[in-house]
């Protein structure tokens, strides 16, 4: 993609003022949980506000991506045992007003037990938290623009 020099910053040790001197700033995924618990912990949630002010590239994979949203809900009602943190706002990075589901194609990872599929499970959500969600498989993408 020509990048000439990549950096990887980790806002749980470093200040997230660093990431104002990066072209592109790209959030990997994990436990959406300890991620968005972190991001508001360090600051990074207000410095990546000013940067999507400034039509910032900002990339998010996987719980990245669902952190960029309004919110980390549909997490939650999927996999709530990831909450070792405890958190109870769920509100996220607002950066974009799409809720994300990410592996929306691996119905492996989101077993619960009622033989539910990923889709009943979305839906379900969808209708008690009157939203909608957008589904991306592991091969999908969204190109948000503000």
């Amino acid at each position: 993609m020509g990048f000439r020099k990549v950096d990887w910053v980790d806002i749980e040790l470093e200040s997230p003022d660093v990431l104002l001197q990066k072209d592109v700033i790209y959030i990997n995924g994990g436990n959406p949980f300890h991620l968005l618990e972190q991001v508001k912990k360090s600051g990074a949630d207000r410095v990546l506000a000013r940067l999507a002010q400034k039509n910032a590239v900002i990339v998010g994979v996987s719980a990245g991506a669902v952190l960029l949203g309004p919110d980390i809900r549909v997490v939650h009602h999927f996999t709530p045992q990831l909450n070792a943190q405890n958190i109870d706002d769920f509100s996220a990075l607002e950066l974009t007003d799409k809720r994300i589901f990410p592996h929306y194609d691996r119905e492996d990872l989101f077993g619960d037990g009622t033989g539910k599929t990923v889709e009943e499970r979305i839906r379900e959500f969808e209708t008690i938290e009157s939203c909608s969600v957008t589904r991306l498989n592991d091969d999908g993408y969204l190109v948000v623009e503000t």
